[in-house]
């Protein structure tokens, strides 16, 4: 048996279709929507950094103790889809909960998908009539007794009607592919226990857990890209490893702009992100700075956890672009960009409510491209694997006169990779999509079941109608906290128009922001 990371799965490689149809690549891309080459002489050069990188910490990419070694051969196996993010720091619950049914939408006929607690009937009814997968196999894991929150993966290990099912499943059809939200150590602390149970091999759809750690902490990311494309690259950054150290940088930044942000490096989604105005920290005492700051921190979850990021607060910016990648195997080729969107945020702090395909003069999506393209290819190097997604900003008064500073890696299936391969394995032909993402606690509850009927001709409908709504999650709808769907049609501007639609009926406020 082994446990393997999927370093045979790549861009050309095929995943069958357990529904009868032909084979399919249901999370890589075939071919690369945005070229980006990189010569010989570039191409020395980041393997110089890596190799260095791989020097300084050699276990960036082990897993030896997992017991892992390397498979080979394309996986044939039925998947275990696990959409958690409960090991990212300050997730919280009902977000952890909609990570579960937006990765469920991956699933097809067959597959096993864990559920903390019993799956929504009305979505996996949705899932079934509208996006047109077959049935597959909930996993529901017990809760842990002592612990207030218990990764998903290892609730699977630990609770054994589940992991007898799991096993069942595996040797039934001869291995297992486990596909998590993130790779981080409980998806592969279960791909060992199934792997030993069974003497099967199992796969794990992501890069070592210790790779995948470093690639989402932004302090990591701001030390990386100044190796790669030089210092002024990233926003004015500094670590701080104490309170007084925190003061500090936040004072010696509040000199060089209006506001400061100070960051949880491993959180996500902006949830670590205190932003303060620099005219309200001018005359204040530094210990009272250091005091401030923590009693805001610890308001959103953090646990005097350091180092954490100090940075310029770099707003509003121009555009807020984002590059979606798959990164395969080496021996598979080169990083693929599948497309460039920009990020639409809202608000004095940069809330995100949306993405669009970017609209950005072709110039600047060369440059973002081959940028991106030379972060990716030092990832692939250290042995990355998977999705991946770089954030950035482009800050200035106009495109003719901008500055690019990138921000932040998401190493993992994210607001926009997500939506993007339910669209590519949905749409045989041409299509635009945007993503709407509304949280708002004021607005009203809807059931799920109510949700659709509203929605009506709205929605997509495999099979039936080829443009439309595809609604991510039942979690925020049902609870009043907004909603998280995908619009997609063969244009950007049907797609807006979709989607103001959509919010039009579920709340009355179509949302402008998002016009294509």
């Amino acid at each position: 048996m082994a446990i393997r990371t999927p370093a045979h799965v790549g861009p050309s490689a095929s995943v069958p279709d357990t529904s009868g149809g032909a084979p399919e690549s249901t999370f890589m891309p075939i071919v690369s929507r945005v070229e980006a080459p990189i010569d010989a002489r570039e191409l020395r050069r980041l393997q110089a950094i890596a190799a260095c990188m791989v020097k300084n910490e050699p276990g960036l990419s082990a897993t030896d103790r997992f017991r892992i070694r390397a498979g080979a051969g394309p996986s044939t196996h039925p998947r275990l889809v696990i959409g958690d993010g409960s090991e990212i720091a300050l997730t919280k619950d009902h977000e952890s909960a909609a990570y579960q049914y937006r990765l469920s939408l991956l699933a097809r006929q067959g597959d096993l998908v864990a559920f903390d607690g019993d799956p929504h009937p009305d979505f996996e009814r949705y899932r079934l009539e509208y996006v047109g997968d077959g049935p597959i196999l909930a996993l529901s894991p017990g809760r842990v007794a002592g612990t207030h929150r218990c990764p998903l993966a290892d609730r699977c290990r630990l609770d054994r009607a589940v992991f007898s099912q799991i096993a069942e499943a595996t040797r039934r059809n001869g291995g297992l592919t486990i596909v998590p939200h993130i790779g981080l150590g409980s998806p592969w602390r279960l791909a060992r226990a199934v792997a030993e149970a069974t003497g099967l091999d199992v796969d794990v759809m992501s890069s070592p857990p210790r790779l995948t750690r470093r690639v989402n902490n932004k302090l990591w990311f701001a030390r990386l890209v100044p190796n790669i494309l030089g210092d002024d690259a990233i926003p004015p950054t500094y670590s701080a490893g104490d309170v007084a150290t925190l003061a500090r940088n936040i004072r010696t930044l509040a000199r060089k702009g209006e506001r400061v942000v100070v960051k949880v490096p491993d959180s996500s989604g902006g949830a670590g992100n205190i932003c303060l105005s620099a005219r309200d920290l001018a005359d204040v005492p530094l210990a009272e700075v250091g005091d401030r700051i923590r009693e805001l921190l610890r308001a959103v979850g953090w646990r005097d956890r350091y180092p954490l990021l100090v940075g310029l607060w770099e707003a509003p910016a121009l555009s807020s672009p984002s590059v979606q990648l798959w990164i395969p195997s080496i021996a598979d080729g080169p990083p693929i960009i599948e497309g460039l969107f920009e990020q639409v945020l809202e608000g004095p702090d940069g809330l995100f409510i949306g993405s669009i395909p970017a609209q950005l003069p072709k110039p600047w999506q060369s440059r973002l491209a081959e940028e991106a393209m030379r972060l990716a290819t030092v990832l692939q190097l250290l042995g990355y694997f998977g999705r991946c997604s770089f954030d950035s900003l482009l800050i200035g008064p106009s495109y003719a006169s901008s500055t690019l500073h990138w921000i932040e890696c998401n190493g993992r299936w994210g607001g926009i990779s997500l939506p993007m391969t339910i669209v590519n394995r949905l749409k045989r032909g041409a299509a635009e999509f945007i993503v709407v993402e509304r949280t708002d606690d004021r607005r009203p509850r809807w059931s799920f079941a109510d949700t659709i009927q509203a929605l009506g001709n709205l929605l997509f409908r495999s099979g039936v109608r080829h443009e439309g709504i595809v609604l991510l999650s039942p979690v925020e709808i049902e609870s009043g906290r907004g909603v998280q769907m995908l619009a997609v049609a063969e244009k950007t501007a049907d797609a807006s128009a979709l989607a103001d639609r959509a919010l039009e009926i579920l709340w009355g406020t179509p949302s402008s922001r998002l016009a294509g």
